[in-house]
């Protein structure tokens, strides 16, 4: 087969377009070789800094984790010496950079003394053109190992001595500059300048001299820095168990706490670990104990539910035991009287008996309606009320049994006070108050006081004394409970009714101590209930 070959000029001309495709392909491949490269590139670079990234947390994870699991007394230990380092680096750095500076500064003042030392004796040869003796005090110089070389030129700069004979006859002079090699002083002869010396210093034998003395420095700042770390260590332990042997006391105690607090039903805790941090361990003993002290909240709340399940038992057993022993007596009274009018048809004292069956009648009504309110719950309205006004109505609620009496009565209460309650109900205890006042006293000098004031805390305190025969000691805990009395004919509720609408108020009533009669004080919170 024959290749034939055309022009290039007539390929353009005749295939164009073919032209171009062949142009355009190796362009279109070899970027999209690049595009390829560069896109790997990319992911290359993202996977090595994911993988930079992933490796700097788990790193940083392990220092934390390495960290928290390191005592007080490491950490402080650790915090000292690194502060030691700190101090005691920066205290290096200062003084050898000082030192070295001042030694240079020492060394470098005494070659220019040995200059200007140098042209003082040089200063009468120079004149007589005395070449030996300037050549014997320049090779004297030589002798020091600060110097290199000296040079003795005249005052138009030639050299006329030097340590180095190919020099002489030559320009020699360089101008003093300390922070260089070259050391120059003027010859004089009174204020005339004859020449100049120039020495020249060895930096080497000078850097050497320095690095020497700076070593021993070094060493002593060294021995130094050793001895006050290890100063530092000690009282950095000292230091560390004086603060953490408290914490690790308490952290015992509260682990042998919880260890005795276990409560039955609930999971028993892991011991906390021995290592780490003492605080941390103290506030995991802390989370651990507030969460012992909870469980035992809540099982010491059963407790005092079924203690009050049994006390509500008991209590309801003694109240059903004294309404049948009351009910019981009525009844007896009741049999009694409708038997004689039975037996007897026209018996002379029928009226009498007839009084007897209405009166039991009308204790049974008036038991029952009491067992009634006192079981019925209170629905309370608290509203803001002058105190006086309280204590005027409950006063004329038993104006005729105070007259009946002949009871003096007195009223302190200052017409400002006033009282968050609910005005229905405490008047109703502040009235029950005043008739077991009123029915403790005698026929004629009974007195009976009702005072109000508002107390140093706070607290609203309405009380009611009297100059009766008191409450004896060993009752006092029990007249507040249902169906207790000392009365001869009570129904035993009136301060059971007191105490539960004190405590439909949040508030309480007391019996107080008085060397004559009895003092019933009603106790509400500050503010009122419920503010």
């Amino acid at each position: 087969m024959v290749a034939t070959e055309y022009p290039a000029e007539h390929m353009c001309a005749v295939h164009p377009i073919q032209n171009l495709r062949h142009l355009a392909r190796p362009r279109t491949f070899i970027h999209g070789t690049r595009m390829v490269c560069a896109g790997f590139g990319v992911l290359l670079v993202q996977r090595k800094h994911e993988d930079l990234l992933l490796t700097a947390h788990i790193s940083q994870s392990v220092a934390l984790n390495f960290w928290r699991r390191l005592s007080v007394r490491s950490k402080s230990i650790i915090f000292v010496l690194m502060l030691i380092a700190g101090i005691y680096g920066t205290i290096v750095l200062f003084l050898y950079t000082a030192v070295e500076r001042n030694m240079e500064k020492q060394i470098h003042s005494k070659v220019l003394h040995l200059s200007r030392g140098l042209a003082r004796d040089a200063a009468d040869p120079l004149l007589s053109e005395n070449s030996n003796t300037l050549i014997k005090l320049v090779e004297q110089v030589e002798n020091n190992p600060l110097i290199r070389h000296a040079i003795i030129t005249d005052q138009q700069g030639l050299t006329v001595a030097s340590t180095q004979s190919t020099a002489i006859g030559r320009q020699g002079l360089v101008p003093t500059n300390l922070e260089r090699e070259e050391f120059t002083a003027p010859i004089r002869a009174g204020s005339h300048i004859l020449g100049y010396v120039s020495l020249r210093a060895n930096n080497d034998v000078i850097q050497s001299i320095v690095d020497t003395r700076m070593d021993l420095a070094i060493r002593r700042l060294s021995f130094l820095g050793m001895i006050t770390a290890f100063i530092g260590l000690i009282g950095a332990s000292l230091i560390s168990n004086t603060f953490t042997r408290p914490i690790r006391r308490l952290s015992q105690k509260m682990a042998d706490v919880e260890s005795r607090l276990h409560v039955d039903g609930f999971p028993q805790y892991s011991p906390i670990p021995g290592d780490g941090d003492e605080i941390t361990r103290l506030e995991e003993g802390f989370k651990r104990l507030e969460q012992r002290l909870q469980q035992y909240l809540v099982e010491l709340d059963q407790l005092h539910r079924r203690q009050q399940a049994m006390q509500c038992m008991a209590t309801i057993g003694e109240m059903s035991a004294q309404v049948a022993h009351e009910i019981r007596n009525a009844l007896s009274s009741l049999r009694g009287a409708a038997r004689y009018l039975v037996r007897y048809e026209q018996p002379v004292n029928r009226q009498e008996f007839i009084n007897i069956i209405e009166e039991e009648v009308q204790r049974l009504y008036d038991m029952t309606q009491g067992f009634l309110d006192f079981g019925r719950p209170y629905h309370i309205k608290l509203t803001e009320v002058p105190a006086l006004d309280l204590f005027f109505r409950s006063s004329k609620r038993h104006a005729t049994d105070l007259e009946a009496k002949q009871i003096t009565l007195t009223i302190n209460c200052p017409p400002s006070l006033q009282v968050v309650a609910d005005p229905q109900l405490f008047e109703q205890a502040i009235s029950n108050l005043l008739l077991n006042a009123v029915e403790a006293l005698p026929n004629h000098g009974g007195c009976i006081t009702l005072y109000g004031r508002r107390e140093e805390n706070g607290q609203f305190v309405a009380g009611v004394v009297d100059n009766g025969p008191g409450v004896p000691p060993e009752r006092a805990n029990d007249i507040f409970k249902p169906y207790v009395t000392g009365k001869a004919k009570g129904g035993g509720l009136g301060l059971a009714v007191v105490t539960k609408i004190m405590m439909v108020h949040d508030g309480r009533v007391e019996l107080r101590h008085r060397e004559v009669g009895a003092e019933f004080a009603l106790c509400l919170p500050p503010q009122g209930f419920g503010q």
